[in-house]
């Protein structure tokens, strides 16, 4: 079932929706582009090997897989486009039964500060994915004076970007390349097109990034999807850091039964309200 506490934390067990229904590229390229970068996102948690399969299902020509320091993400390549795919935060990577374990009071704090009310275990996934897994520091992009970013964040697409970097000289030409991610993967993809003029951005469940974003942003556009109650794009909160989103945002209704807080933030589940 998407709609679960392991579609939240365990993407990779879940075979995305494109696959299982044996959707054709071209076809969901022409017709349902929400759905198809929310899988290309997807995939992203996937292990090189069941990545490159799933992306030879999807008629790609050639893939390159980038996985360094706990930073992954994928290039993928057809005849006439390009995708980039970063991968977000995934806490099922800590060592099982090794979660650090939020006391009553690390709880009531992230209830109060952020109005999210709830249990141990989904308090859990926010302090991980968000709040505390990564730094939320402001600093300095590149070498734009005006703009700062997280720097967790940035620290990410640091150890990717010198390797994609060449291989998009090297192998994509002149092919208009989109760039997608959910989560901590939708804010890399943001910092990466701070750096490289793609054609398109498109994350899911995307956080704040940073201040000023638009003084550097290179890409044509920047599409933000925001599932239901999805709580990460709420974080880092505004009056910390006067962090703002960038992009327009597009929200996803739920189907089948209310938003919830708890569950809204999974790609798998991002993918089905897409359909």
């Amino acid at each position: 079932m998407s709609k679960s506490l392991e579609a939240v934390f365990s993407p990779h067990k879940f075979t995305p929706y494109v696959i299982t229904q044996q959707m054709d590229f071209d076809e969901l390229w022409k017709t349902n582009q929400g759905l198809l970068f929310s899988s290309m996102a997807h995939i992203a948690y996937f292990n090189k090997k069941k990545a490159s399969d799933f992306l030879k299902r999807l008629k790609a020509n050639s893939f390159y897989f980038y996985d360094c320091n706990g930073a992954q993400a994928f290039l993928a390549i057809w005849q006439d486009k390009a995708i980039l795919s970063f991968r977000g935060t995934q806490p099922s990577e800590a060592k099982k039964n090794k979660w650090p374990k939020l006391g009553f009071f690390r709880r009531l704090k992230l209830n109060y500060m952020h109005h999210l009310w709830l249990d141990a275990q989904s308090s859990f996934f926010i302090n991980n994915d968000i709040l505390a897994d990564l730094k939320l520091i402001p600093t300095r992009f590149d070498e734009y004076e005006d703009v700062v970013v997280h720097s967790g964040f940035l620290e990410e697409l640091n150890k990717l970007w010198p390797e994609i970097k060449n291989d998009i000289q090297k192998h994509v030409a002149d092919l208009p390349i989109w760039t997608t991610g959910h989560s901590l993967g939708g804010a890399i993809s943001t910092l990466a097109a701070m750096r490289y003029p793609f054609e398109n951005v498109i994350t899911f469940g995307e956080p704040r990034v940073g201040s000023n974003i638009g003084a550097a942003f290179k890409a044509k556009n920047h599409l933000r999807y925001v599932n239901g109650k999805d709580p990460v794009p709420t974080v880092p909160p505004e009056f910390i850091f006067d962090y703002k989103h960038h992009g327009i945002e597009k929200n996803i209704i739920v189907k089948n039964g209310e938003a919830d807080i708890r569950f809204d933030h999974s790609i798998v589940f991002y993918s089905e309200n897409l359909v």
